[in-house]
């Protein structure tokens, strides 16, 4: 008996280590993305706070993390010799392994892991290994969990939805932004491509490739033309700024500022590029529900920059940049202004170069700016999107749009659009600023039918990328 014990060891190790896991607090076994977000909301709401569920997939899980009050998922996944990892992320052979490791380094998440989201149940001494145990053997495909095991069959399980980009294995194709932003990027750490991505008054957007200590890192690079005057430099510096504070997954993020030949903005790349191009080309191969889905994320990104009190300020499909089809990032800070803790809206000195277009009316006719008339911007870029790159008010010009409006005109519903969307549309479009919904609101609206639909989209077989139902 005492030699089958020791022969045994290895294996016994193994199978404690792999499920280890189910003795956490964090840890919430067969629970839904929905009840998963019912108990991160629940009580204290810090940055970090977090927990691991089951997927409705046997052996797969889900990691929900609380950051900038909202709840973003990801799904762990597992190659096939049984390592678990992030998406891009360092592999581990346990999920307590990979955990503790996102609790030192966020590793491609949103921020690293904090607070446990505590299960409910007497939680147990977390079992020790010996460091030079820790690691199993290549090859090891860890056994079906208990847990899933013991599941009742007879309980009715919710039809998980589908999968948010956070899930997806593209979600953040970048090394982990926090560990390579830098306020100053020295000339020789930067190439740059001749290629240009974009150009407007200030000057061009290039490809170009950052080096770093880790490697090197696509990266678009917006240059200030030499001839430019002072005033575009400063503006150029105030986004910068502005940009270097924001941290979100929907947010192009700024990774520097290199001052050589040229002031130069150095961000990350979002290859797809503008969302009303991409949709002009793509009506055929674009669905709705990925439009849902990439409006969503921008609502999401939209919200973070509410709570954070930056109005955005041109808010508008070209400035929305694709990573990928199912991934959308915020673009373009240059109009963008930080509010004080106090302040509701401010009030522009003078009118310049404005997209009257996408402007609410008190913008227009008392220059005031606010979350809230970004709120009537993400309603004309939803038009946008849902017209496949459509232009707004047609040939329409900016003072007769003004006039539109205050008549109570408004656009019409896109023959694509489902009516819920142009529903949101029209609560944007709400003449009083007062009476508009904000940006927490409008997100939930999204998130509510993005995940109808999602459900729908699933039970009738018709997204690939969806968790199949049960």
């Amino acid at each position: 008996m005492e030699q089958a014990i020791i022969s045994q060891a290895p294996q016994l190790e193994k199978l404690i280590a792999t499920t280890a896991h189910e003795k956490m607090p964090w840890y919430h076994g067969k629970i839904n993305r929905q009840e998963g977000e019912r108990r991160l909301y629940s009580g204290v709401q810090p940055d970090g706070k977090f927990l691991v569920r089951d997927r409705e997939e046997l052996g797969s899980f889900a990691l929900s993390v609380m950051y900038g009050k909202t709840v973003y998922h990801y799904q762990i996944l597992q190659d096939k010799s049984g390592k678990l990892s992030m998406p891009e992320g360092t592999k581990f052979d346990t999920i307590w392994q990979l955990v503790e490791y996102l609790k030192m380094k966020p590793d491609g998440i949103v921020t690293v892991l904090g607070e446990a989201c505590v299960n409910g149940k007497t939680a147990e001494k977390t079992p020790s290994l010996p460091a030079t145990r820790r690691s199993a053997q290549n090859g090891y495909t860890p056994p079906p969990r208990a847990a899933a095991l013991a599941s009742n069959s007879a309980t009715a399980v919710p039809v998980e939805r589908d999968l948010l980009p956070m899930d997806c294995d593209g979600f953040n194709p970048y090394h982990n932004p926090n560990d390579i932003k830098r306020f100053n990027i020295q000339r020789e750490q930067l190439l740059m491509d001749e290629v240009e991505l974009g150009s407007g008054n200030f000057g061009c957007v290039k490809k170009g490739v950052l080096k770093t200590e880790s490697g090197q890192i696509d990266v678009a690079i917006k240059v200030l033309k030499s001839e430019n005057e002072k005033l575009v430099k400063e503006e150029m510096m105030r986004e910068a700024e502005i940009m270097h504070q924001l941290s979100n997954p929907f947010i192009v993020r700024m990774l520097g500022l290199c001052n050589a030949e040229n002031l130069m903005l150095v961000m990350e790349m979002a290859a797809a590029g503008p969302l009303n191009k991409f949709l002009s080309t793509r009506k055929d191969s674009v669905s709705v529900e990925n439009i849902v889905n990439l409006m969503h994320q921008v609502s999401m990104g939209m919200k973070y920059l509410e709570e954070k009190n930056f109005v955005h300020r041109d808010l508008a499909a070209r400035n929305v940049l694709l990573v990928n089809q199912q991934f959308a990032k915020i673009s373009d800070f240059g109009l963008s202004k930080a509010l004080g803790a106090d302040d509701n809206y401010y009030k522009a000195r003078t009118a310049g170069k404005w997209p009257l277009k996408w402007y609410a009316p008190e913008c227009i006719n008392y220059h005031k700016f606010s979350s809230k008339s970004d709120v009537w911007s993400f309603g004309v870029t939803m038009w946008e999107a849902f017209s496949y790159g459509g232009k707004p008010y047609k040939k329409m010009k900016g003072q007769e749009v003004s006039t539109f409006i205050n008549n109570g005109g408004r656009m019409e519903c896109p023959p694509a659009c489902p009516e819920r969307m142009y529903t949101v549309m029209k609560e944007c479009w709400t003449y009083s600023h007062e009476d508009r919904p904000d940006f927490k609101k409008v997100e939930e609206s999204m998130r509510t039918y993005h995940y109808s639909i999602s459900g729908k989209a699933k039970l009738e077989g018709a997204d690939a990328a969806a968790e199949p139902s049960k």
